[in-house]
C-alpha cells in the first residue's frame, strides 16, 4: 500500500500541531497512549514531517525493549542524528547532561518537537530525564511527545507515576483509539482487497489492518503480525503462557469457570496475562484483544499441545449439566482428534443447524462427521448419508453429492433393496444436470428406471419416475414430462406419500407454465403460496425460483421478476447458495429485457463473481453480462459469450443452448458479421424447432432474418418476433411495449417512420443503448430529418465504458477512499449530485460495489498516478 493521508487521525494530529503553535510562548507535554501499532508512531511522524516543513527542528528518540535497556537510549538517538551540544555531555554526570538538554530547548527561534517513543520500555536513566524535562517544559520553547503503551503501563509499572508527575496545566493526553469500520473499508479499497471480517478480527488497529490488507500469501495471520504478537507472548512467565495458550484454543471468549478448570492460573498470573496487552476480561470471560493475536499463539502451539488442551476443554464441556452447543463440541473433538466425540456431536450439530436455516453450517457439519466421524453400525451410516443428501441439495452443493449416492446404493445392494439402490442411482442424474451434462444425466436415470420397472409400487420407485419427469421437463420435453409426472402422482396419492406428492405438483406446474403459459403460472404461485402459509421456505424458494426462471424464459416478466425477488430473499435467508445464483442470475436477464440494465450488470457480476456457483446458473449470468455489454457497446462481450458456450457444452439442453446462441448471434450481427450470425442461428434454431418453443424459435429466426438468411417467420415463431419479420413494426412496438421490453419496442420503433424512429432513438438513448443509438441517429441525418438528439457527449463517448468526465473525476476520487459526502465536498457540487454520478459509474462499469468499481479502474489505469490511498499506523 501507498503512504498517504492518515485516516481519522485529524483531530489528534491537529492538536499536536496546535501545541507546536503554542509552545512558542510556552512550553508543553503531549502524552500519546494507544495498544502497540494503533498509529501513535504515524501520529507523530505527520506531526514532525508537517513541523519541517514549516522549518521547524525534529528531535527523536525511542525506548528499546532489550533485556536490559540501554541507558538514555532516546538521547544517544538524537545525538546520532542531529548533533546537538549535550551530546559532549552524554558520558559525563546525569546532571549536567540534563541541564545541558534543557538549555537547548530553551535556544530555537521555532517550537522545536522532542519525540521519545515507546516509553513503556524506557530505562530509569530515561525516565528521570521525563521527569526533569516535564516538571520544567513550560519555560522552553518545546514540545514533549512521549508515545507510550497504555494497555502495558499498569499500576505498578515504573513509566506510571512519571506520568502522574507531569504538570496538568501544561500536559495533553492523546489516546488513540482503534480505526472505524468505514476507514477498514476506505484501506481495503484502496488496496483492492475485501474488507469483510478485517475490522472484526483487527478492532481497527492500524498496523493490523494494514498487514492484513498488504499479506497475499493467505495466512490467516500476516508474518510480520504473528512476530510482533509472539514477541510480546515471549517476554512473559511459563505459566502465563500456558493460561495464554489455553484461552488461544477458544474461539472467542473462554468462560473463567473453564480456564479455571484447566489452568487454575492465580490471580498474580491472571493479572501478569491482562497486563501483556495480550487478554481482556469480559465480565465472567477471557478473551484475546485481537482475534489474530488469539490465532497467532494458537497456530504457534505443537501438534500434541495443541490436541491435549482441546481434549481438555472437550471433557470439561461434554459434562450433560453444561449445555454446550454441539458445534462447539465437534470444535474441540475435531482438534483433539476424537472420533468417537465426532461420531456423537457431528449429526447433532448437523440437525440443529439445519433447524436453523443455516444450511452452509449443517453441510460443513455433515462434511466433518463424514470425513472423521465412525457410524456404529450401516443403519446409522445410511441416516447420516440421507441427511447430508438432504443438506448439500438445499445448500446447492454439488461436490460429494454423486459419492454419496454411490455410497446409498452399495448399502441398498447389500440388503438386496433394488428400489432404494436405483433411487439413489437416479439422484446422481441430479449432479449431472447441474454440471450441464443432460445426456449423462439421461443414462444414468435410464439404467434406475430400468431397475425399477419390474419391481411393484412404492416410495423409491415414485422418485425413480419423478427424476425421469425432471430430466424431461428440464430438456423441454415437456409434454412427456407431463405425463410421466402424472403417472408417479398417481402412484404416489395411492401410496399416501404427502410430500412426494408436492414435489411432483410442483413438476407438473412447471410443465405447464412452459406449454401453456398464464395457467402454469398460476398453478406454480399457488402452490409457492401453500408452502409458505406452511412454513415450507425452503420449498416455497424452489417453486418461485422455477416460476420465475419459466416465466422470464416465455418473456412473462411481470410474473418473472416478483417472484425472483422472494426467491432472493428467502435463499439468501436460508443460506441456500445455488437458488440465490440461479435467482441472480435469471432476474439478471429480467432486468435486462425490461431495462433497468444497471441492477442487470450488478446482478449478472455477483454470479460471475462467484467461484462456487453452478454451470447453469453462471451461464445465464454470463448471457445477461454479454447482451449487456453488446447493447451498450462496452468491451468484454465476445469474452463473457465465449465462456457461457464453453459452459454449455455439446451438444447442450436447449434452455441453455438457445440463449448463448441468440445472445452470440446478436453479438456478430452488431460485429457486422452476418456469416456468423448464420452460424448461430443454425446451431440452435432447429433444436428450438424441434422442441416447439416459441420463444427461441422466435428469436433466433428473427436475428436470422436481420441477417438476410431467413426469409420468413417460421412454424411456431413468437407473434411479436413475427410481427417484427412481416414489416408490422408497429404491432411489434405495442407488443414488446406490453411485454415490457423497451430495447426491443424500440428496435420495432426505428423500422418505422421519422416520429417513430425519433420515439425509438429516446428509448434508445434512456437506455443507454449507445450503438443503436448513434445508428439511427446517422440515418436520420442522413434522411435529412431536423431536431435530431445530440446523444452523448464526445468526452462520454472516448472512455471505453461511456464514462463522463464528471463520472471519471467521482471514479478518481472513489479510488482515494472518499466517501459521497467528501467527493461532494471536493468537486463542490452536492451529495445527491455524486450520489447519482457514483450510480452511474457502477451501471456503466457492471458492478455492484465501490470495491469492484475501483479495482476495475486500477486494472484498466483510469486512476491517478498518485494519492490513491490512505494508511493509518504501524508497529510501535
Amino acid at each position: 500500500m501507498k503512504p498517504g493521508p492518515l485516516l481519522e487521525r485529524q483531530r489528534e494530529l491537529g492538536a499536536v500541531q496546535a501545541l507546536l503553535e503554542a509552545a512558542s510562548q510556552r512550553g508543553a507535554v503531549a502524552l500519546v497512549a494507544g495498544e502497540a501499532g494503533i498509529g501513535k508512531s504515524s501520529l507523530l511522524r505527520a506531526a514532525a514531517a508537517a513541523h519541517t516543513a514549516r522549518g521547524g527542528t525534529v528531535w527523536w528518540g525511542a525506548c528499546d525493549a532489550l533485556q536490559t535497556p540501554h541507558p538514555l537510549a532516546p538521547l544517544l538517538d538524537i545525538a546520532r542524528e542531529v548533533r546537538p551540544r549535550f551530546a559532549e555531555r552524554l558520558d559525563g554526570p546525569r546532571a549536567a547532561l540534563f541541564e545541558a538538554v534543557l538549555d537547548e530547548l530553551h535556544r530555537p527561534a521555532v517550537p522545536l518537537l522532542m519525540v521519545v517513543e515507546d516509553a513503556h520500555w524506557a530505562d530509569d536513566a530515561t525516565l528521570d530525564l521525563l521527569k526533569y524535562l516535564g516538571r520544567r517544559i513550560e519555560r522552553t520553547r518545546c514540545l514533549l511527545a512521549v508515545s507510550y503503551r497504555d494497555d502495558e503501563v499498569t499500576l505498578t509499572h515504573p513509566l506510571r507515576p512519571v506520568l502522574g508527575e507531569m504538570p496538568t496545566s501544561q500536559t495533553t493526553r492523546l489516546e488513540l483509539a482503534g480505526l472505524t469500520p468505514a476507514a477498514v473499508d476506505t484501506l481495503a479499497r484502496a488496496a483492492g482487497r475485501p474488507a469483510e471480517g478485517v475490522h472484526e478480527v483487527t478492532h481497527g488497529n492500524a498496523f493490523f489492518v494494514t498487514e492484513l490488507l498488504r499479506d497475499r500469501t493467505g495466512r490467516s495471520v500476516p508474518s510480520t503480525v504473528q512476530d510482533v504478537l509472539l514477541a510480546r507472548f515471549a517476554r512473559l512467565p511459563e505459566r502465563v503462557q500456558e493460561l495464554l495458550r489455553a484461552v488461544a484454543v477458544v474461539p472467542g471468549r473462554a468462560e473463567r469457570w473453564l480456564v479455571d478448570a484447566l489452568q487454575a492460573p492465580t490471580l498474580g498470573e491472571l493479572e501478569a496475562a491482562l497486563a501483556s496487552g495480550l487478554l481482556m476480561a469480559e465480565g465472567d470471560y477471557l478473551a484475546y484483544r485481537h482475534e489474530l493475536g488469539r490465532v497467532a499463539v494458537e497456530s504457534a502451539l505443537s501438534a500434541p499441545a495443541r490436541q491435549h488442551l482441546h481434549a481438555g476443554m472437550l471433557a470439561l464441556l461434554e459434562e450433560p449439566a453444561r449445555g454446550t452447543a454441539p458445534a462447539r463440541l465437534v470444535h474441540h473433538a475435531v482438534h483433539a482428534n476424537d472420533v468417537a466425540a465426532i461420531s456423537r456431536h457431528g449429526p447433532r450439530a448437523a440437525d440443529q443447524a439445519r433447524a436453523r436455516d443455516a444450511a452452509r453450517e449443517a453441510v460443513a457439519h455433515w462434511d466433518t462427521t463424514l470425513c472423521r466421524g465412525r457410524p456404529a453400525d450401516g443403519a446409522e451410516e445410511e441416516r447420516w448419508l440421507e441427511a447430508a443428501f438432504l443438506g448439500f441439495v438445499r445448500a446447492g452443493r454439488i461436490e460429494g453429492r454423486e459419492a454419496i449416492c454411490s455410497r446409498l446404493e452399495a448399502l441398498a445392494r447389500e440388503r438386496g433393496d433394488l428400489a432404494r439402490a436405483a433411487s439413489n442411482i437416479s439422484r446422481r442424474s441430479g449432479v449431472w444436470v447441474a454440471r450441464n451434462d443432460h445426456a449423462r444425466a439421461l443414462a444414468i436415470s435410464a439404467e434406475a428406471m430400468a431397475i425399477v420397472e419390474p419391481l411393484p409400487a412404492s416410495e423409491r420407485k415414485v422418485m425413480v419416475w419423478m427424476q425421469e419427469a425432471w430430466l424431461l421437463m428440464l430438456d423441454r420435453d415437456c409434454a412427456e414430462s407431463l405425463d410421466s409426472a402424472g403417472r408417479a402422482l398417481a402412484m404416489a396419492e395411492a401410496l399416501g406419500l404427502a410430500d412426494t406428492q408436492w414435489a411432483l405438483r410442483h413438476l407438473i406446474a412447471c410443465d405447464r407454465l412452459l406449454l401453456e403459459g398464464e395457467p402454469g403460472i398460476r398453478a406454480m404461485q399457488a402452490l409457492a403460496d401453500e408452502h409458505l402459509r406452511a412454513g415450507r421456505r425452503a420449498e416455497a424458494a424452489s417453486a418461485l425460483s422455477n416460476l420465475g426462471s419459466g416465466a422470464g424464459e416465455v418473456m412473462r416478466f411481470d410474473a418473472a421478476e416478483p417472484a425472483l425477488r422472494e426467491t432472493l430473499a428467502i435463499a439468501q435467508a436460508l443460506e441456500m447458495d445455488g437458488q440465490t445464483d440461479y435467482a441472480r442470475a435469471w432476474l439478471a436477464l429480467c432486468r435486462l429485457h425490461q431495462g433497468d440494465w444497471s441492477e442487470a450488470g450488478a446482478l449478472a457480476m455477483a454470479v460471475c463473481a462467484r467461484s462456487a456457483a453452478a454451470e447453469m446458473s453462471r451461464i445465464m449470468a454470463l448471457v445477461a453480462l454479454g447482451r449487456l455489454r453488446v447493447r451498450r457497446g462496452d468491451p468484454g462481450a465476445t469474452e463473457a459469450l465465449d465462456e457461457a458456450l464453453r459452459l454449455v457444452g455439446e451438444p447442450g439442453t436447449l434452455q441453455r443452448l438457445a440463449p448463448v446462441r441468440v445472445a452470440r448471434a446478436e453479438a456478430a450481427f452488431a460485429r457486422g458479421d452476418r456469416a456468423g450470425v448464420a452460424a448461430e442461428v443454425a446451431a440452435a434454431l432447429p433444436l428450438a424447432a424441434a422442441k416447439g418453443h416459441p420463444w427461441f424459435i422466435g428469436e433466433l429466426a428473427y436475428w436470422g432474418w436481420r441477417a438476410g438468411a431467413i426469409a420468413q417467420p417460421p412454424e411456431g415463431c413468437a407473434e411479436p418476433y413475427a410481427l417484427e419479420m412481416t414489416g408490422r413494426w408497429r404491432e411489434a412496438a405495442a407488443a414488446w411495449e406490453a411485454l415490457d421490453c423497451p430495447y426491443e419496442q424500440a428496435r420495432s420503433l426505428a423500422k418505422g417512420d421519422a416520429e417513430a424512429q425519433q420515439q425509438a432513438l429516446a428509448l434508445f438513448d434512456r437506455l443507454g443503448a449507445a450503438p443503436a443509438a448513434e445508428a439511427l441517429r446517422r440515418r436520420l441525418r442522413e434522411a435529412g430529418v431536423r431536431g435530431v438528439a445530440r446523444g452523448a457527449r464526445e468526452s462520454t463517448r472516448a472512455h471505453p465504458c461511456g464514462l463522463t468526465t464528471a463520472e471519471m473525476k467521482v471514479l478518481r476520487l472513489m479510488g482515494e477512499g472518499l466517501r459521497n459526502a467528501e467527493i461532494a465536498a471536493r468537486v463542490h457540487r452536492s451529495v445527491r449530485t455524486v450520489d447519482h454520478h457514483v450510480a452511474a459509474v457502477l451501471a456503466k462499469l457492471g458492478v455492484d460495489s465501490r470495491q469492484e468499481a475501483v479495482r476495475r479502474a486500477g486494472r484498466e489505469g483510469w486512476l491517478a498516478p498518485a494519492g490513491q490511498s490512505g494508511q493509518s499506523g504501524g508497529a510501535n
